[in-house]
């Protein structure tokens, strides 16, 4: 579930709006109010079928957040499997 409240969401609503469709649960406050963002029956998802699976944006929030260390020790950890055992060829 994505919960922000009003002013968070006026900066992001269309990626809000995206995740509502893709079957995320998003719930906007705003002081005593809360609204839970739903998408109307077969609109917004694809090729305009209700209930149609599609790969959302969920993860977009994580894109360019790595520190250089953090990407660094990620390369580092998957070094392994960029080498080739020529071993394994004969």
């Amino acid at each position: 579930m994505i919960k922000v409240n009003l002013q968070e969401a006026e900066g992001h609503l269309e990626q809000l709006i995206e995740e509502a469709s893709a079957g995320q649960e998003v719930v906007i406050t705003a002081g005593s109010s809360t609204v839970r963002l739903v998408p109307l029956s077969g609109e917004g998802r694809e090729g305009g079928k209700a209930g149609a699976k599609r790969v959302g944006h969920a993860l977009d929030r994580f894109i360019g957040t790595w520190s250089p260390e953090q990407e660094a020790e990620l390369l580092q950890a998957v070094e392994v499997f960029e080498r080739v055992d020529e071993s394994f060829w004969t």
